[in-house]
């Protein structure tokens, strides 16, 4: 497990339009499982991030190290207040 910022983003119009939101996030590698669902819906699954759940509004994107993903999936909110994000990239969207 690791912790690190994240930035959630509501995609707008354009990129200047983006609503951004940073957050610290704990980070992990999805597993096989996980990976090859995000492969059938064209999608290359990339990290799991657990945030808590007040502070995830519905973002469909989040900046992570460089690069910008698409969270297909959430998980929560859990017991502990925190919700998971599955995050990837689009295959074949030059990311």
């Amino acid at each position: 497990m690791n912790e690190a910022e994240i930035t959630l983003i509501s995609v707008g119009e354009t990129e200047d339009d983006d609503v951004r939101t940073t957050i610290f996030a704990t980070v992990d590698p999805v597993g096989r499982d996980e990976f090859n669902a995000a492969g059938e819906m064209g999608m290359k699954a990339e990290y799991k991030f657990t945030v808590w759940a007040a502070e995830y509004d519905g973002q469909e994107e989040l900046e992570y190290d460089g690069k910008r993903l698409s969270i297909y999936r959430t998980y929560g909110a859990r017991r502990d207040d925190k919700t998971e994000l599955y995050t990837a990239e689009r295959v074949g969207n030059g990311n």
